[in-house]
C-alpha cells in the first residue's frame, strides 16, 4: 500500500488530506494527516469569533468528519528521515516516540506569528493567530473594562481601555475595526465607562495600510477607520511595551494596557529540523509543481512554503491561495503514483476582502471594487460558502442573525494569557 503523509491540519494540509480522501477511496493508497489538534480554525472568521459575533466553537472543523476516510493522528513531529523516508512523531500526551513509513510526505506545517525581539513584547504582547489568542484577547478586554469601571482616575480608565494594534495588514486592520466595536458596545454595561473613554490606535511601519490592495481602497478603509474613532499611525512601529504604556519609533509614549501583534508571520520552527532547503528567512522551497526543491517524494503547500506563480513570484500566505495549492498537489500526488506527468501550480486569485468592523469592508471580486455595507455583505457571504459542511454553516448564520438581534454578552470565557514565544526576525 502506497502511503502519503501530512504534516499539518490547516487549510493546506486538511483541504489537501480531504481531496485525497476522496478521490483515493478504498484503494491502495492510505493517506495519512498529524496534527496537533484534531480540529482546523477556520482563521478567516478568528476574530468574530473572539469579539462575540460567532461562538468559538462553530469555527471549528473536526478534522475526523472533515476526514472520514484518512487515518488521523493527533501528534507533535520531532523529525523527519528522508533517507528511510520515515516520520518520528509523539502523540500528543504520550512521551514514547513512535515511526511511520511514508512514500510521499508533504509538508504543510503553517506560520506562527513573527514577534521581533522588541523588548516587553514577549511578556505583555498578545497575538491573533489562533482560537486561543481570539478568546484570550476577548477575556482581556472584559477585564479592563472591569478595571476601569472600578477606577475614578480619568487617565488611568483610558489607558486601561486603550488597545494599541500592530500591523496594517488584513488582520490587523480587521482585529481594529472589530474591537473597537466591540469595546463601544460592551461598554455600555458599566455605570463608570463611557464609549469615549474606548479607543484603538492602529500603527503600521508602511505608507499606508492593507499594502496588497488597491490604494483606493485602502484610502477608503484608513478613511473608515479614522471616521469611527480609530488612530490610524502610519510609518512608525512599536520598539518597547511596557506594563501600561508602548513606546514608538518616533520616541512617543502611548498609554495602554494591550498590545496586539499582527505584523507579519514566520516559519514553523519544525521547518528548522527537517534538513529541507529553504531560503534566508526559513521558508520551505519548493518547484512550481510544489515538490519541495531537490526532492522527489516531499513537498511543500501553505504559508510554509514558497511556491512560486508563472513570474517566479511566490503566492502570498493566504487562506484561498493554501486551499487552491492544496488541490493542485492531491491532483499531482496522484499523477506521481500513476507515474504521469506532473503540472505546474498556477492559481488566478478571484480578489481580496478586508472586513473593517461595524458593517464595513472593502473588497475587489474579478475586478470590481465594492467597498462599505455591500462589501461587508459580500464578505460574509464568501466565507459563508467557504465554511465546510452545512451543519456548521447553519450555526454561523444563526450567529450572524442573533448578533443582529441582540447584544453580545461582555462575559468572560476563563482563558488565562501566558507569555507569547518570540520569534527572531
Amino acid at each position: 500500500m502506497q502511503r502519503i503523509v501530512i504534516l499539518g491540519g490547516g487549510f493546506a494540509g486538511a483541504t489537501c488530506a480531504q481531496r485525497l480522501d476522496r478521490r483515493v477511496g478504498s484503494t491502495d493508497v492510505e493517506v495519512v494527516l498529524i496534527n496537533r489538534t484534531n480540529y482546523f480554525v477556520f482563521t478567516p472568521l478568528l476574530v468574530e469569533a473572539g469579539t462575540g459575533a460567532l461562538e468559538p466553537r462553530h469555527v471549528v472543523v473536526p478534522l475526523r468528519d472533515f476526514l472520514p476516510n484518512a487515518t488521523l493522528r493527533t501528534a507533535e513531529v520531532e523529525d523527519v528521515d528522508r533517507v528511510r523516508r520515515v516520520v518520528r512523531y509523539t502523540l500528543v500526551g504520550d512521551t514514547h516516540q513512535q515511526e511511520m513509513p511514508y512514500d510521499h510526505l508533504v509538508v504543510a506545517l503553517g506560520s506562527i506569528t513573527r514577534l521581533p525581539p522588541v523588548p516587553g513584547l514577549a511578556t505583555y504582547g498578545f497575538g491573533m493567530k489562533s482560537l486561543w489568542d481570539a478568546v484570550a484577547l476577548r477575556d482581556r478586554a472584559i477585564e479592563l473594562l472591569e478595571r476601569a469601571d472600578a477606577t475614578g482616575n480619568e487617565a488611568r480608565r483610558r489607558a486601561l481601555l486603550h488597545l494599541v494594534v500592530v500591523g496594517g495588514n488584513f488582520t490587523g486592520v480587521e482585529v481594529a475595526g472589530e474591537f473597537s466595536e466591540f469595546l463601544r458596545a460592551a461598554s455600555r454595561a458599566y455605570r463608570n465607562v463611557a464609549s469615549a473613554d474606548c479607543h484603538v490606535t492602529l500603527i503600521e511601519a508602511a505608507p499606508r495600510i492593507l499594502s496588497s490592495l488597491d490604494e483606493d481602497l485602502a484610502d477608503y478603509a484608513q478613511a473608515t477607520l479614522r471616521n469611527r474613532g480609530i488612530s490610524v499611525r502610519l510609518g512608525t512601529t512599536v520598539t518597547s511595551v511596557e506594563r501600561e504604556f508602548a513606546t514608538l519609533a518616533t520616541g512617543e509614549r502611548l498609554g495602554t494596557c494591550t498590545v496586539i501583534w499582527c505584523a507579519g508571520i514566520a516559519p514553523n520552527p519544525l521547518l528548522g529540523r527537517l534538513g529541507l532547503p529553504t531560503d534566508a528567512q526559513g521558508w520551505l522551497l519548493c518547484e512550481s509543481d510544489l515538490r519541495v526543491v531537490g526532492e522527489d517524494a516531499v513537498w511543500g503547500i501553505g504559508d510554509c512554503a514558497v511556491n512560486p506563480d508563472p513570474s517566479g513570484r511566490p503566492y502570498p500566505a493566504t487562506a484561498q491561495h493554501a486551499v487552491r495549492q492544496a488541490e493542485v498537489l492531491a491532483d499531482n500526488l496522484l499523477r506521481a503514483l500513476r507515474r504521469e506527468p506532473l503540472r505546474a501550480c498556477v492559481i488566478r486569485s478571484p480578489g481580496a476582502l478586508a472586513a473593517l468592523g461595524c458593517r464595513s469592508a472593502v473588497a475587489k471580486v474579478f475586478g470590481i471594487k465594492l467597498s462599505g455595507f455591500a462589501a461587508w455583505f459580500l464578505w460574509r457571504t464568501v466565507y459563508l460558502s467557504k465554511m465546510p459542511g452545512w451543519a456548521r454553516r447553519i450555526r454561523v448564520a444563526i450567529d450572524w442573525t442573533l448578533a443582529l438581534l441582540f447584544r453580545r454578552p461582555t462575559v468572560q470565557l476563563g482563558v488565562h494569557r501566558k507569555a507569547l514565544e518570540v520569534t527572531s526576525p
